[in-house]
């Protein structure tokens, strides 16, 4: 029964992205149950286990009062590549990492614009996240693990999780959480399993262009809140409408839903036929909805506390709790590859430029007395000149998506870049 006296199962249905937030979950783990029935025991036990020990009450979750220890995550971003642009920055892994510890921790800017209805809803999680320390062989590492691989595209078939299939093998999903950044297919944004899920599977998968701040021109889903939606599904979170009409979330405190928002509605958004007849109608704002990023600010305490029944005794992450990723490393060993990148490939800075824009090689080494082209999309030259080290101006260039292509030594790379 809701808080709300109704009753208000899992990720997203693939529609086009410009139509809605396309995450796969529900249909991924739907495939997961099905073809594993000890699997779909697991979970059922786990979410019946889930409904006898409650951690707080239901009047603290509506007061938003309830007091939980901060849980810290180990986490290892595994990033595949095929092209010199789908190999991220370290800044943008770090991003991303920023953008989940806000809004986990009711810390992001934008809570002010949650509406007064739904304000006394909005909490601190007491969950974040922390780039590991130390790999699952106890050697140091950054918690970023690069791999170029020849696949162009990637499906929700986890491919990507197996160096045997391209991808790159699971670190102890028990002591680590595993998200892969990768090409995607653009159909989705991303997908995840919930508690329970195969350990060589268990993790999270994102598309390149929606992980972190980045220089994408998909705006609905530049604000790295994709990240924390699938997170939340890994956390055993479900969407508000329960992915089906009137759907249950198992959750108290979220309005029951008729089905998901889209770019950002208004308040109040009334569904027509909906199951929820209050006057401040759909909770569009909550990061389990499929608002744009720009209008995705809260969680409830009712999904707190089901994210924090997975780490009490014998539940499905307790183990995290007793990870040594964040520990000071115990083998002096190096860390095998593919820790690190070696292979020739250009960085633009900044990007997404204004007037100017400086080129790297290998993020460090710069390039000089180079012969560089910058064609558009169309692979029309647009500008030319010999790159010595310094500066390029960009100002002429229109807004757009452009590549620059540099001379060094017998080889020819390339990057992209966007033009403000």
């Amino acid at each position: 029964m809701k808080l709300f006296l109704f009753t208000l199962i899992i990720c997203c249905s693939c529609l086009p992205v410009t139509a809605q937030r396309n995450c796969a979950t529900n249909e991924y783990w739907q495939t997961q149950l099905n073809s594993d029935p000890a699997l779909r025991l697991r979970y059922n036990q786990m979410e019946n286990a889930a409904k006898l020990h409650p951690l707080i009450s239901k009047k603290e979750q509506g007061a938003g009062v309830a007091e939980m220890p901060v849980i810290t995550i180990p986490v290892v971003i595994h990033i595949l590549y095929n092209t010199p642009e789908q190999n991220i920055s370290d800044a943008q892994v770090q991003s991303q990492l920023h953008i989940l510890n806000k809004d986990f921790r009711k810390r992001n800017d934008d809570t002010a614009f949650i509406p007064l209805a739904f304000t006394s809803f909005a909490t601190d999680c007491a969950i974040q996240f922390e780039l590991a320390k130390t790999d699952p062989e106890g050697r140091a590492t950054t918690g970023i693990v690069r791999k170029r691989t020849d696949r162009l595209s990637w499906q929700q078939d986890d491919k990507m999780k197996f160096s045997a299939s391209g991808g790159n093998d699971a670190w102890d999903s028990r002591y680590y959480l595993n998200i892969w950044v990768c090409n995607l297919t653009k159909s989705l944004l991303g997908y995840a399993t919930f508690p329970g899920a195969s350990p060589e599977k268990d993790g999270v998968v994102i598309r390149t262009d929606v992980f972190g701040i980045s220089g994408s021109n998909n705006t609905a889903y530049n604000k790295g809140r994709t990240t924390t939606h699938e997170v939340g599904h890994w956390l055993n979170l479900k969407h508000l409408w329960g992915d089906t009409d009137c759907g249950d979330d198992s959750v108290d405190d979220t309005p029951p839903q008729k089905t998901y928002n889209s770019g950002c509605p208004s308040f109040p958004q009334i569904t027509a036929n909906s199951c929820n007849p209050l006057s401040s109608g759909d909770m569009f704002m909550n990061f389990m909805d499929f608002s744009d990023d720009a209008c995705l600010h809260m969680f409830t305490p009712g999904q707190k506390q089901r994210m924090h029944d997975l780490f009490t005794v014998s539940a499905p992450r307790e183990s995290l709790l007793h990870s040594a990723a964040l520990n000071k490393p115990r083998n002096a060993g190096a860390s095998p590859e593919p820790q690190t990148d070696t292979s020739p490939r250009l960085s633009i800075f900044p990007n997404p430029a204004t007037d100017i824009i400086a080129i790297e090689f290998n993020s460090q080494k710069p390039l000089t007395r180079n012969v560089y082209v910058i064609y558009n999309i169309t692979g029309r030259s647009l500008a030319e000149g010999q790159y010595t080290g310094g500066i390029i101006s960009v100002k002429g260039l229109t807004a757009g998506t452009y590549f620059i292509k540099v001379r060094h030594g017998e080889q020819t790379l390339t990057a992209k870049f966007i033009k403000h």
